[in-house]
Formats: C-alpha cells, structure tokens, sequence
C-alpha cells in the first residue's frame, strides 16, 4: 500500500481568489485561506489522502518565521475550520488568480483580535512519514496570503436608520369590539455597501402569546380602556421565525385572552431582505365595555416597562450597542446608543 511522503504541490490562496485582503479586528471577521495540495507516495506518485486525515495534518503557518497561528484561538491571529455569519472580505483587493484542478483541498478561516499587525500567512503539512513541508520564506514552496488588519468599527446612533411606517392588523378594524392602531419601527444599518446580519436582544418577553412584548402602558384616564404596547421581533433569521401561511410575517400583539377573550397580530418585517433589520412595533389599542382585564399572562399590572438593549452585527462583525426606550410607550419608540 502507498504511503504518503510528500508533496508535488503546495500553494495557498484566499477562498476568494485573491492573494491578499483587509480584515476587521474584532474577533468574528473570518476570512476563507483555501489550501491547495498534491500528495505523493514514496515514488512520487500522486495519492488520494483521506480529507479529514489531511486536514488534520495541515497549518497555516507566519510565512516568515514558520510560527503557526491559534487553533480556535483567542487572541493574536487565528484560525478555526468553520465559517460564521462574519466571514466576509471587507472590500476586495490584489489580483485574482486561478488555480489549477487536480489537486486536493482544505479551506480555514481566520481571524484576529485588536492591536494586531500585518501578517503574510503560509501552510505547513506534515506527512505520514513524518516529514514537513512549509510553504514558507525559507521553505520549499513560496505561496503566501497577506491579510491587512483594520481597526473594528463601533456604530452609534448617527450610523443607523430608526424609520416609522403605519402597519396593519388583522382584526384593528373592528370596530364593534377592539380598535387598534400599530407601527412598525426599523432598526437598519445607514450604509450603501453594508447592512445588519445579525441582531441579539435582552430584557423582553419570550413567552407565548407576549413574545418580544418590552413595554405596556394600559392608562387610567380612560377607565383602563387604551393599551399601549411595545414590542420587538428578536427571532432569527426574521424572513421566516415569524411567518404565518399567506398573511406574511405576523407578530401576536394585545393579547388578553381573561376577561377580553381577544388577541391581534401585526403585520411585520414587510421590507424587502428582511433580515437586514430588527423591527418593534408600537400598538395602541382601545377596547369598549370595562376596559382592558388583567392579570393576563405577564400583565399583572397596569404599567409596566423595559429597555431592550441590541446588538447589532453587520456583515463583518462589528457591532453597534443600542437601547429602546419603553419608560414613555404612550408617546413613541425612541432609541439611544447609551443606557439611561
């Protein structure tokens, strides 16, 4: 049986085709470093390797002085064999080139934590006759990559989109019962050549029936009979957690099922590339007879509020902190880049 000694080819390229890109320092910025290899045996004969064996016998090495990276690392550069929601080349540069077939190959990604510097990354293999092989400066091949460290960016609130548009419900129009009024609010990235992939949400509810519920005002003057509420669809990926047969995107809102026997839903994330965003609805509803009936579910009092904080993730991983304000529902949905 063939044994694998050697290499007759060994190069390594971005996943892009490109020998050379900017990354973002901020940890989750990966980029795709494809390995090319050509295993022989003892007579220098090309050999089919067993890909996880392969894998497991390969590093991306400094290029200059044969350092290897972090494996998962946590610092410094570092590289893992899986791609994120942030494997993304900020911008291209250098020139493409075209590998040739034939032979095998292993893609790694990369990343980098702050304060880095610039670094030309090579491959190094191992052979099971315990040979290595570098493509290296000083080694027997010469391929490299170059990644260019960028500063990662912090968005704050002139950098983002917070746009209001009136929405529908599927029952506010009934008038004989329940009236209800519902906008829509959008959290978005203001940028040309980047948006928003990923959104976390804190402080709200996620039970059924209350889910993204973060704010409730049901307000005395008028004999408990206005609701007003706010809401926050976090589910991902948001062109389909909330998706409900031909109506689109529906959000439960103004659910009272003691006393009222009534529930609604918003018609939600109704943009195109929805995913691109994070919306909350602000409801106010008015019922006739004695008002509106509490405890129900978390509503156990007639006033009650939260501030969800988000973080948003654009394509690169870096991020913007921002809070929503659900002390004043009764007036609006206001949003800051500072916890008050």
């Amino acid at each position: 049986m063939s044994k694998w000694t050697s290499v007759s080819k060994l190069s390594v390229i971005l996943e892009s085709g490109y020998q050379n890109c900017n990354i973002y320092t901020n940890g989750r910025n990966r980029i795709g470093v494809t390995i090319n290899i050509e295993p022989t045996d003892e007579n220098g004969n090309p050999i089919e390797v067993d890909p996880q064996h392969l894998t497991a016998n390969l590093w991306l090495i400094d290029y200059v002085d044969e350092s290897k990276l972090n494996w998962n690392g946590f610092s410094g550069w570092a590289y893992t064999d899986t791609a994120n929601d942030f494997t993304a080349i900020p911008g291209e540069s250098g020139e493409a080139t075209i590998e040739e077939g034939g032979t095998q190959q292993v893609t790694f990604y990369v990343y980098c934590s702050p304060g880095v510097n610039r670094k030309s990354i090579g491959v190094q293999v191992r052979t099971d006759s315990d040979d290595t092989v570098n493509s290296s400066q000083n080694g027997t091949y010469s391929s490299k990559v170059m990644l260019n460290p960028r500063t990662a960016i912090t968005y704050m609130r002139g950098d983002i989109d917070w746009d209001y548009s009136r929405t529908t419900t599927q029952l506010g129009g009934d008038a004989k019962n329940v009236t209800t009024e519902a906008w829509n609010y959008y959290l978005s990235l203001k940028a040309v050549d980047n948006h928003f992939v990923a959104f976390s949400v804190s402080h709200c509810f996620s039970e059924d029936g209350y889910d993204g519920l973060f704010a409730w005002n049901i307000t005395p003057e008028s004999g408990y009979k206005d609701f007003y509420g706010g809401y926050v669809w976090y589910r991902e990926p948001h062109d389909s957690a909330y998706h409900s047969g031909q109506d689109g995107h529906l959000g439960e809102i103004v659910n009272f099922p003691v006393g009222n026997g009534w529930c609604d839903y918003a018609k939600i994330y109704d943009r195109q590339y929805p995913e691109r965003y994070l919306c909350f609805t602000w409801v106010h509803s008015t019922t006739g007879g004695d008002g509106w009936h509490i405890p129900n579910g978390p509503l156990d009092y007639w006033k009650k509020w939260f501030r969800p904080r988000i973080v948003a993730y654009d394509m690169y991983g870096n991020t913007g902190t921002f809070w929503v304000d659900g002390s004043d529902i009764t007036s609006a949905l206001k949003i800051y880049d500072r916890e008050l």
